[in-house]
């Protein structure tokens, strides 16, 4: 009888335990089972990009030292360039081809992932360090020195347009190349007729050269992106110019301005998004076989 007794409270208690048992991992609830819900919905092959990021200007590091005689007394003067960091804000569209070429097929490779293309504002900034060594005309001994500074805050509005091909590393992540063309005006011009500029045309008329406000370059983009769902992904990335159209200096990509030449160097932060496909009429259910055979008149 006692055993009875105690198989019995044994059973009870392990019935107990069982039926409070959760199979579900740690912290998740019976919906969250399966991955909880899906997204079943259909997205367009475009949407809208929005990219932010600083800029900051490429020059050389070792300072150029060059001889001038002003009448007839000689000078020496040490040209230091430096960029400063500015700022890029752009707003666009992203597009993903809606067919494959029959190259693209043919090799099962895809030469093009997407395009996109923005209008932008972009701050591009940077100086000039020159000293000036006043030399003895017999023994070239150093006299005295004096030191300027130019500056220059240069604001363009930009249109872009770039091809891009992705090379993936699992699923989620994708290393981005793109190639395009960047069409900028210089809208926000700093004086070409500054002091800075004034002092030293005197030892050379030449010196100094400014870019035009119209420029034209090809540029290569290199970055990093995230699928952050099927409709949205993000890119860090660099861009930098490869080549120059206009103005035409031998196809030099860089930016002339007092007395050196400038890279633009732009890290940003792209965010894209599809827009979503409008269904036509009212969206359809799920039919079931039940259904199926009622619809049928069966």
């Amino acid at each position: 009888m006692k055993i009875v007794s105690f198989t019995s409270i044994m059973l009870i208690i392990s019935g107990s335990i069982f039926a409070q048992r959760s199979m579900n991992p740690a912290g998740k609830k019976n919906k969250d089972m399966f991955g909880g819900a899906s997204d079943f919905s259909e997205y367009r092959p475009m949407g809208l990009q929005f990219s932010i990021g600083p800029t900051f200007m490429l020059t050389r590091k070792v300072p150029i030292t060059n001889r001038f005689t002003n009448g007839s007394r000689p000078f020496d003067l040490t040209i230091q360039p430096k960029g400063l960091p500015g700022i890029f804000v752009e707003a666009g569209m992203v597009h993903y081809p809606k067919k494959r070429s029959k190259l693209s097929e043919k090799l099962n490779f895809i030469f093009v992932s997407y395009i996109d293309w923005g209008v932008s504002f972009k701050l591009l900034r940077g100086q000039e360090t020159t000293e000036v060594n006043a030399l003895d005309p017999v023994t070239f001994a150093e006299l005295g020195s004096n030191t300027t500074v130019g500056k220059f805050n240069n604001g363009f509005i930009s249109a872009r347009g770039t091809v891009h091909k992705n090379f993936y590393l699992g699923k989620k992540y994708f290393i981005d190349n793109g190639l395009g063309v960047n069409i900028d005006y210089n809208v926000m011009r700093s004086d070409v007729a500054s002091a800075y500029t004034t002092d030293l045309l005197a030892f050379d008329p030449s010196l100094h050269r400014f870019h035009k406000p119209f420029v034209a370059q090809m540029h290569y983009e290199l970055g990093f992106g995230i699928r952050l769902s099927r409709r949205s992904f993000m890119v860090i990335s660099a861009q930098a110019p490869i080549m120059g159209f206009y103005e035409w200096r031998g196809g030099a990509a860089a930016l002339k301005w007092f007395n050196s030449n400038y890279y633009p160097l732009t890290i940003k932060v792209k965010w894209a998004y599809l827009f979503k496909k409008k269904n036509k009429g009212c969206a359809t259910g799920l039919t079931n076989d039940q259904d199926k055979n009622t619809q049928k008149g069966k």
